[in-house]
C-alpha cells in the first residue's frame, strides 16, 4: 500500500508535468494550495471497555485546482489532493486502586487523497475578495502510520490499533466548507488564503469491535491562482 510520501512525490510530479507543458496564459484558470490539517476522528467502540481520549492530530494538505466557471459571483471548481487525516490517542492507565498511574499516546496517521467539487460564492473587490466555499469531497484511503510516545507497551498499542486502519473502507463520501479571501495586485498572482472544515458523511468502519469511525479535519490553506 502507498505511503503518504509516495503519494505526495506523484502529485508533486504531475504538478511539474502540467505546468511545464501549458503556457502562463493557459494557467489562468489553474492554481495549487496547501497547509495546516488539523484532524481527529468520531469513534464508536461497541465490545471493548478503554480508558482512551482523542486529541486532535496535526499534519498537512496539498491541491490542485481548476476554475471550470468563473463568471460574476460564482466560482465552480475541481479539486485533487494529498490530505493527512487521523487522531491521537491518549490512553490512561490505573493502579489496582482505580487511581490514574500514567498516560500513554498513541499517534495515529490516516492518509487520503481527496477529490473535491467545490461552489464558491465570492464578493469581487478591487483588491480583496471574500468567499464562502462548499461542495462534496469523495476521499481514497491510501495508508496509513502508527507510532507511540515510546512506552514499554509499544508493540501491543500497535497491534491493537492497527486492524482498525488496515480494515478502513475506501472511498468514503464527504463535505466541505469553508470561507476565505483572495487577494490581487500584490503580485501577478492571485494569493488565497482560507479556512475550511472537512468532516466525513459515511461510515468508514464497521465490525462487531468498531461500530464507526467518521473523520473531520480542519484545514488552514494559502495559495496561487495562477
Amino acid at each position: 500500500m502507498k505511503t503518504g510520501k509516495q503519494i505526495l512525490v506523484y502529485i508533486l510530479f504531475a504538478s511539474f508535468f502540467l505546468f511545464a507543458n501549458v503556457s502562463y496564459s493557459q494557467l489562468k484558470n489553474f492554481g495549487i494550495k496547501g497547509g495546516l490539517n488539523l484532524s481527529n476522528a468520531e469513534l464508536d467502540y461497541s465490545n471493548a471497555i478503554t480508558n482512551e481520549f482523542n486529541k486532535n492530530k496535526t499534519g498537512f494538505n496539498i491541491y490542485l485546482f481548476y476554475d471550470f466557471l468563473n463568471y460574476k459571483n460564482v466560482i465552480i471548481s475541481g479539486e485533487a489532493g494529498y490530505s493527512q487525516k487521523g487522531y491521537n490517542n491518549e490512553i490512561l492507565t490505573t493502579d489496582e486502586f482505580g487511581n490514574p498511574s500514567s498516560s500513554y499516546f498513541v499517534y495515529n496517521r490516516a492518509n487520503y487523497v481527496d477529490i473535491n467539487a467545490i461552489a464558491e460564492f465570492i464578493l469581487r473587490g478591487k483588491s480583496v475578495s471574500p468567499y464562502f466555499s462548499f461542495g462534496p469531497v469523495l476521499s481514497i484511503y491510501t495508508g496509513y502510520n502508527i507510532s507511540t510516545s515510546g512506552t514499554p507497551y509499544d508493540s501491543s498499542l500497535i497491534a491493537f490499533f492497527s486492524p482498525l486502519f488496515e480494515d478502513l473502507k475506501s472511498p468514503v463520501l464527504g463535505f466541505i466548507t469553508g470561507a476565505g479571501i483572495e487577494i490581487n495586485k500584490v503580485i501577478p498572482q492571485t494569493i488565497i488564503a482560507e479556512v475550511r472544515y472537512n468532516f466525513d458523511l459515511t461510515n468508514s468502519f464497521n465490525n462487531g469491535f468498531l461500530n464507526y469511525q467518521r473523520n473531520y479535519v480542519w484545514q488552514f490553506n494559502f495559495g496561487l491562482k495562477f
